[in-house]
C-alpha cells in the first residue's frame, strides 16, 4: 500500500520544524553539561551574559535614584538652614542700625547735657511748606511729658522754638523763634544790651526796642535774656547780620543758628 504525503503522515515543513527543535533541545542539554574555566556551564555563561546588562542598568539606575534623594533631602536641609542664617542677618543689621543711631544720638546731645538734665529727644515729621519758619510738629506729646511752652532747642543746644497747641498724646507743634507770633527776650552777649527779639516768616529776626546807648557789632552772638520768663537765660538764638539806626533804637537783624542746619532732631527740655 502507499500513503500519500498529505494524507496521513507529517509534512515536510513540519518534520523540518520537530527536527531543528530536538536539535536545539540537544545543544541546550549539551551545553549545560560543558563545564568553562570559570566552573560555570555554558548555559550558564551565556544566560549569566544575557541578564548582567540589565543588572547593571537596574543598579545604575538605582544608585542614581539614591544618590539624587540624598542630594534633594540634603539641598533642602541646607536651604532652610541658609533662610535661618538669612534672617538672623536682617536682625542683626537692624539691631546694628538702631545701636549707631542710639550713639549717634548720644553724641549729639552732649552739648544739651552738659547744661540741661532732663530733656526728651523728639523726631521732626512734619514742616508748613507754605510757611517753614513759622512753626512745625514733633513726634512726642503728653505721654512723654511735654507741656505747653516746654523750650525746644536743637542737638547743639541753640534755641529753636516753644510748644504750642495744638497738643496731642504723641505730638506737638513747635512755633518757632522766627515766627512773627510772641517774641523772644534777648541780648546781645557782648554788652547784655536787652530787647525784644521777633521773626519775620523768614529766615532772619530783627529786634524791637533795642536802645542805641550800647555799639553792636556785625556777626556779635545773641543768646536768650530769661526777661520772657519763657526761655532759659544765656540760651544761644544766633548772631548779628546786619545793622541800622532808628530815631532812639538800633534796627539790628539776627539769623537764627539753626535755620542753618540740619533740623531733623529737636531735644525739648521737659520741666522739674
Amino acid at each position: 500500500m502507499r500513503f500519500s504525503a498529505g494524507s496521513g503522515g507529517l509534512s515536510t515543513e513540519k518534520r523540518s520544524a520537530v527536527l531543528v527543535l530536538v536539535l536545539f533541545v540537544d545543544l541546550i542539554l549539551i551545553s549545560s553539561q560543558i563545564m568553562l574555566k570559570s566552573r560555570q556551564s555554558l548555559l550558564q555563561s551565556v544566560i549569566a551574559n544575557m541578564v548582567m546588562p540589565l543588572q547593571l542598568t537596574f543598579q545604575k539606575a538605582s544608585d542614581f535614584a539614591g544618590s539624587e534623594l540624598d542630594r534633594y533631602v540634603f539641598l533642602r536641609g541646607v536651604f532652610k538652614k541658609y533662610q535661618r542664617l538669612k534672617q538672623q542677618h536682617v536682625n542683626l543689621r537692624v539691631e546694628n542700625y538702631a545701636l549707631k543711631r542710639q550713639l549717634r544720638d548720644l553724641g549729639a546731645l552732649a552739648g544739651v547735657k552738659r547744661r540741661f538734665n532732663r530733656f526728651r529727644l523728639a523726631n521732626v515729621i512734619s514742616v508748613d511748606i507754605n510757611f517753614p519758619y513759622s512753626s512745625l510738629v514733633i513726634d512726642l506729646g503728653t505721654r512723654a511729658g511735654l507741656v505747653e511752652n516746654d523750650v525746644v532747642l536743637n542737638t547743639d543746644a541753640e534755641l529753636v522754638g516753644k510748644i504750642t497747641r495744638p497738643l496731642t498724646a504723641f505730638s506737638a507743634q513747635v512755633r518757632l523763634v522766627t515766627c512773627p507770633i510772641g517774641g523772644t527776650g534777648a541780648a546781645i552777649e557782648s554788652n547784655m544790651l536787652e530787647g525784644l527779639l521777633k521773626g519775620g516768616n523768614g529766615a532772619e529776626c530783627g529786634f524791637r526796642y533795642l536802645l542805641a546807648n550800647k555799639p553792636v557789632r556785625m556777626g556779635d552772638r545773641v543768646i536768650t535774656s530769661g526777661t520772657d520768663l519763657i526761655y532759659p537765660s544765656y540760651l544761644p538764638i544766633g548772631k548779628v547780620t546786619a545793622i541800622g539806626q532808628d530815631y532812639l533804637t538800633q534796627k539790628i537783624t539776627v539769623r537764627p543758628f539753626f535755620v542753618d542746619k540740619p533740623i531733623r532732631k529737636l531735644v525739648v527740655l521737659v520741666h522739674e
